[in-house]
């Protein structure tokens, strides 16, 4: 343990019994003072971002220090407190605010959002019920996404959630609910286990493992959803998705779901959501699409044409602490049918008071989580939001380019979002898969324990594969080639010493 680390924390019994309040509150000199202290270790932190290790594995005694805390008996100083977190917290982040990671999908806070956190805190209101300006601006605010995502207003309905994955169930819910009422039967007072016929969802085999865990939540079980293979493109299939349709309605199941994806986080795919939209209508099927990485690439003018038919869908899922650079956590969900996303959640049935949040989802508690996106999208506008997202396409365009040309380097996809894939395969190793696999599995953790730059590793196409997905608005050329670099670098490295 550090000198640092050992003086951290240590108080004297006088401290502990000085007639000190609960420690629930400060005088207001007292509670400025402190406050500036924070503000300045928030800039401190932002502005010295790039001067850090992208990611740092944790010492031992670091380690040690944070699981050997007792509960204190009586409160430490705030300045203890901070002087703690200084010391074993802040230098050891996840590396999601660096420029150079481009690990899991999570993009750095935008500095409105920071700013803005004390100010949602010192309110504290429940955004679940009440009559107050935090509810008032939800309201706004989720039909600002809506607007940013090209989702119908009228009629429509919208709540944030914890982020893309209870969003995804928020939105499921309210389709079983819907499914249930087309068939003349009400899910929330029968429940799933009757003799209607068993429900039935649809996804690709590219679409994300929430759809999976939310039916199960709903109680509908993993059996419920039926994969449909993607085409060579990634994207859904829609002829082998209608013939499934006919033989699941043939052997007596119920479809009642497309789960669609708006950027897969596997390739950042796109389904083709208007034909997907023509087969549900038709089918009468409910349209839900998962866009919490990708539906706000929208904005970027040269793929927008991609989202055809997104103003089509029934439910849409979107995560604004990914290309919107909300603080953790932030998602938001979407219903086009405003009135069957309510019937879903609904505890009340009189319309006396402007219908409470809590009405929309499950949660009945909820915090500020508009004012962190209202603060965001008014501070950068749509345009700079646009200019973000836009530049970071760009930026994976150009790490595809160096990726195809380096002769050690194999691109494995790229396009038509931030997302490239990519393998460390020198020639002479082309024809040893199990070798590649070894060494691109050992490489993502050695280019993460170099800390100039951030990847992660998957199993792609029956490859061990890195992954790059750029979401952070301070990514630029720099560190693009960096990406290239350390894995050239730390591929070389691990071969000449074979330690993989």
């Amino acid at each position: 343990m550090t000198n640092q680390q050992e003086g951290v924390g240590k108080r004297t019994e006088q401290q502990a019994t000085s007639g000190q309040t609960s420690g629930l509150s400060f005088e207001e000199a007292t509670l400025r003072h402190l406050g500036y202290e924070v503000i300045d270790e928030v800039t401190a932190y932002l502005s010295g971002v790039r001067d850090r290790p992208v990611w740092q594995p944790m010492p031992d005694d670091v380690r040690e220090t944070i699981r050997g805390q007792e509960l204190p008996d009586h409160g430490y100083s705030f300045e203890e407190t901070l002087a703690l977190l200084r010391a074993v917290i802040l230098p050891y982040p996840q590396g999601n605010g660096h420029p150079g990671f481009a690990g899991w999908i999570n993009s750095a806070p935008a500095h409105a959002g920071v700013l803005i956190k004390p100010l949602a805190a010192a309110m504290n209101p429940n955004c679940g019920i009440g009559d107050h300006a935090g509810q008032e601006l939800e309201r706004r605010t989720v039909q600002w996404i809506m607007e940013l995502c090209g989702f119908p207003l009228h009629g429509s309905a919208g709540v944030f959630v914890s982020g893309g994955s209870e969003a995804n169930f928020t939105c499921l819910q309210a389709a079983r609910h819907w499914a249930a009422q087309q068939d003349g039967w009400n899910v929330r007072q029968e429940g799933v286990q009757g003799t209607h016929p068993p429900f039935i969802l649809y996804q690709s085999d590219q679409g994300h493992f929430s759809i999976r865990k939310s039916a199960e939540a709903m109680g509908l079980g993993s059996n419920a959803i039926h994969v449909v293979p993607a085409t060579p493109s990634f994207q859904m299939d829609v002829d082998r998705l209608y013939r499934r349709i006919q033989e699941d309605r043939a052997a007596g199941l119920r479809p009642f779901c497309v789960a669609a994806t708006a950027g897969t986080v596997e390739t950042g795919a796109i389904d083709r959501l208007d034909e997907l939209a023509d087969l549900c209508h038709e089918q009468g099927l409910w349209l839900h699409v998962d866009g919490s990485y990708g539906a706000f690439g929208i904005l970027d003018e040269r793929v927008a044409p991609l989202y055809k038919g997104i103003d089509r869908v029934d439910s849409l899922a979107t995560d604004q602490h990914k290309w919107l650079s909300v603080p953790i956590d932030c998602g938001c969900a979407l219903v086009r049918n405003g009135a069957v996303l309510r019937d879903a959640f609904r505890v009340t049935q009189t319309d006396d008071h402007e219908i409470w949040m809590s009405e929309y989802t499950l949660q009945r508690t909820r915090r500020f989580r508009a004012l962190d996106v209202w603060t965001i999208v008014r501070t950068a506008g749509r345009a700079g939001l646009a200019r973000a997202i836009a530049g970071n396409n760009e930026m994976a365009r150009l790490l595809a380019r160096l990726i195809a040309s380096e002769p050690d380097l194999e691109l494995i996809s790229s396009g038509p979002l931030s997302i490239v894939r990519f393998r460390y395969a020198p020639p002479a190793l082309r024809d040893q898969p199990s070798v590649l696999d070894r060494l691109n599995k050992a490489l993502a953790f050695e280019i993460q324990r170099r800390g100039e730059v951030f990847l992660t590793s998957t199993r792609f196409q029956e490859k061990e594969t890195l992954r790059a997905c750029i979401v952070n608005y301070m990514t630029g050329e720099t560190d693009i080639c960096s990406m290239v670099e350390e894995a050239l670098t730390a591929g070389r490295h691990l071969l000449s010493t074979g330690e993989f």
